[in-house]
């Protein structure tokens, strides 16, 4: 007769699984001033222990005894020699409306209205900055998104892209390292681009998103990668069957579904500067007579926070009180009580925290890009990337992202998106160059240009090279066309 054993073992295996503060906290800070406003208005709606304070300091969000940190010492704690100090500023900043480009913003009496010309396509080449990539990997990232579907799949066989960039670009590549610069594209933003299947697509936007690592998302993972074919054809029963599945877990499963979005590149739109985009600043930058650099936050129409001062009281009545000997409907009472001044408090000190990092970030990267703030001559931008913020802050990549990715900062030259001052490097005598420096440079010099007698490509390369700029003719011809700009042959005359 055969025999049979049980055997037992043990594994172990690590995980990070974000606290319900984190998320609070990761939630707020990515979104920008206007999204706030309606964050705490919703709150305080939600929760009747959240109250707006009497009386407002300027910054503070509020003045629970549970943080010990007031308005002043969180300035206290930004105040850098070198960029003066921190504090509140109103929305309606007394800027001259002359002093800022035209092309970048025009303001308004709300505000300011910024003009977004640039397309799903310019938008995924604006991230290459983020990341620290050789020029080689740049021009195969660039190749790879000039290949990408208008869904932003990308549905061209990796051998195929090998063999266009050889001919194309005499870039002699293998799959494994198209693959590897794949890999960096499935990282930007939106969630799922430049996967090769909408499965894959799927599976991107799970791993992308908040708590990869929870059951839920475990199980919807379990049913992407093993029943796809089935969800496809909607057979719910078939899937319920055949991974076990509780009634509540189906309908999980299938509002986390409906949240995927199987075309990530329609979320950027196919050519979304046809709108003006109203844009309230998150940041102001400043520049004293003195030359000193100020970083200010700008809180909006954001209200002071605090906790209700007769709900804590009515639980100090309660400490040390048994509460199982309490009639139950007085103890859910206590209970619901103590669980909403719970929130207010973790919602406070989310703000709280959400101000600092948001302040940490901003003034890494002024610091950083100091000479921009200081002239607003793009040539002096340095080459930076994310990691150069997060090490310089102390701050998690992912952190530095999210305050990166929807935040606006106006400066005495005009207002802009945080992510434009991420900007990758080009090594030229060995030093790093910002690319977006050579580029502004080779528009100056076509800008100033005869318009009779238009520079050629080998012309346009001399004058970089007589400003420092020791770049290749073939380089030149490739940040010329990134730039919109015609060749010599057809500039003539314009």
């Amino acid at each position: 007769m055969p025999s049979f054993s049980q055997t037992t073992s043990q594994q172990q295996t690590q995980q990070q699984v974000l606290s319900p503060q984190q998320l609070l906290l990761s939630h707020l800070t990515e979104l920008p001033i206007e999204a706030l406003h309606e964050r705490v208005d919703q709150e305080l709606a939600d929760n009747v222990s959240l109250e707006r304070a009497a009386t407002s300091s300027g910054d503070d969000y509020g003045s629970d005894a549970s943080s010990s940190d007031d308005a002043a010492g969180e300035s206290d704690a930004y105040d850098a020699d070198e960029l003066g100090d921190v504090s509140s500023f109103a929305a309606d900043s007394s800027q001259d409306d002359d002093s800022l480009p035209v092309a970048m913003v025009t303001r308004g009496d709300s505000g300011a209205t910024a003009s977004d010309t640039l397309s799903f396509y310019d938008q995924l080449e604006q991230q290459i900055g983020y990341y620290h990539l050789t020029a080689r990997e740049e021009e195969i990232m660039r190749y790879i998104i000039g290949m990408l579907d208008k869904d932003g799949l990308l549905r061209v066989p990796l051998q195929q892209l090998c063999d266009e960039l050889q001919v194309y670009h005499n870039v002699d590549t293998s799959t494994d390292e198209v693959e590897r610069v794949l890999g960096v594209l499935q990282n930007f933003e939106p969630a799922g681009v430049g996967a090769q299947t909408l499965q894959q697509c799927l599976l991107l936007q799970v791993d992308h998103g908040p708590r990869p690592a929870s059951p839920q998302k475990q199980l919807l993972r379990q049913l992407l990668t093993e029943h796809f074919d089935t969800l496809m054809h909607k057979r719910w029963d078939r899937i319920q069957r055949s991974m076990r599945l509780t009634d509540a877990q189906v309908h999980m499963l299938q509002r986390e579904v409906r949240r995927l979005n199987p075309r990530p590149g329609s979320s950027m739109g196919e050519a979304v500067g046809r709108n003006l985009q109203q844009i309230t600043p998150d940041f102001l930058v400043e520049t004293d007579p003195y030359g000193s650099l100020s970083v200010t936050l700008n809180n909006g129409h954001v209200p002071p926070l605090r906790v209700s001062d007769d709900d804590v009281a009515f639980l100090q009545s309660y400490e040390g009180r048994d509460l199982r000997s309490l009639p139950p409907s007085e103890r859910d009472g206590v209970v619901y009580l103590r669980e909403r001044v719970e929130r207010a408090r973790s919602f406070i000190e989310a703000l709280r925290q959400r101000r600092l990092t948001l302040l940490s970030t901003m003034r890494a990267i002024v610091a950083m890009q100091r000479p921009f703030f200081e002239s607003g001559d793009e040539t002096l931008l340095r080459p930076m990337t994310l990691d150069d913020v997060a090490r310089r802050t102390g701050l998690h990549l992912s952190t530095v992202s999210r305050v990166s990715n929807s935040k606006w900062v106006e400066t005495s030259w005009g207002i802009y998106p945080l992510k434009w001052f991420f900007t990758s490097a080009a090594r030229l005598d060995g030093t790093d160059v910002s690319v977006r420096s050579i580029k502004a440079a080779l528009q100056e010099i076509v800008d100033g240009e005869d318009p009779r007698r238009p520079l050629s490509d080998d012309a346009l390369t001399a004058a970089l090279r007589s400003r420092g700029y020791d770049v290749a003719r073939r380089t030149v011809a490739k940040y010329r066309d990134s730039l919109g700009i015609a060749k010599a042959s057809l500039r003539r005359g314009t």
